[in-house]
């Protein structure tokens, strides 16, 4: 592939360091697949001067802390709505640089095999991160499972108790949901735990499910939840960042998300 350069830049940095943190190596963090994957092809293309490690993370907390704390100078797993959630709660200097790709959501059972066969009474394992509700009781309503009343807003969802969804919405079937952690979704998917399973779509795809073959149903291609790349907002125009970001965003990478997971990973409008 076409290596992108930028030559204009080079004369703006000694070649070891960086004006992200003046440290020796870049140091990218991210969530093993799509995002560590993704980058690692951005490796293949990016100028030697902006050459990169990537820091593999398996929960949602750490790459936000490493990113504060200025163990890493970028991260890549998280959608804006998370983004926004740990800036209000942990009072973060973030920005987004961009957004690169969607990982739609898929409800998954091992215990039914289509939403036709579903019983009267449901146990619906989802996320504990409230930023995903929205999003999980979209997916819901895109499958004609549950009906969300007309006056009720993402932050009512956000916001309400456990026990609470339930009253946002109108369902034919007796609803109850269970959270856990996003990194156990997958494994109360396999160990048969509850009727259905929202699991995200890194989650699937680092577990070996194929979302477009084994999901019952799949959250729609229009969704806003892009991932992004985010920084410390003194970093954003940091030429470093700037030539990940536009590695990120090109017709190279596009090409290659849209051949090694042929709609699995969606790209970024």
């Amino acid at each position: 592939m076409k290596k992108i350069i930028l030559a204009t830049l080079l004369f703006l940095f000694p070649a070891v360091l960086s004006a992200c943190g003046s440290q020796d190596t870049y140091r990218v963090g991210a969530s093993p697949v799509p995002h560590a994957d993704i980058l690692r092809e951005a490796q293949e293309l990016i100028d030697e001067e902006f050459q990169f490690e990537i820091v593999e993370f398996s929960d949602y907390v750490l790459p936000n802390t490493a990113l504060h704390e200025g163990d890493i100078v970028a991260n890549f797993f998280q959608h804006i709505p998370y983004l926004e959630l740990q800036i209000d709660e942990h009072g973060y200097d973030f920005e987004s640089v961009g957004g690169v790709h969607i990982e739609p959501i898929g409800l998954y059972s091992k215990v039914h095999d289509s939403l036709e066969t579903l019983p009267e009474s449901l146990e619906i394992i989802i996320s504990n991160s409230p930023s995903d509700r929205p999003r999980l009781l979209g997916v819901l309503e895109d499958a004609n499972l549950i009906e969300i009343k007309e006056e009720t807003t993402d932050a009512d969802i956000t916001n309400a108790s456990l026990n609470g969804l339930n009253d946002l919405f109108e369902s034919d079937k007796d609803i109850t949901f269970k959270e856990v952690s996003p990194q156990q979704l997958f494994s109360n998917y396999d160990n048969e735990s509850g009727d259905l399973v929202l699991i995200n779509g890194n989650f699937a795809l680092d577990h070996g499910l194929e979302p477009l073959n084994d999901a019952l149903a799949l959250e729609s291609t229009d969704s806003p939840y892009v991932n992004v790349l985010v920084v410390r907002s003194e970093d954003v125009d940091d030429p470093f960042i700037q030539a990940l970001y536009e590695i990120l965003s090109s017709e190279e990478i596009a090409d290659w998300i849209e051949e090694e997971y042929k709609g699995s990973v969606i790209l970024a409008n």
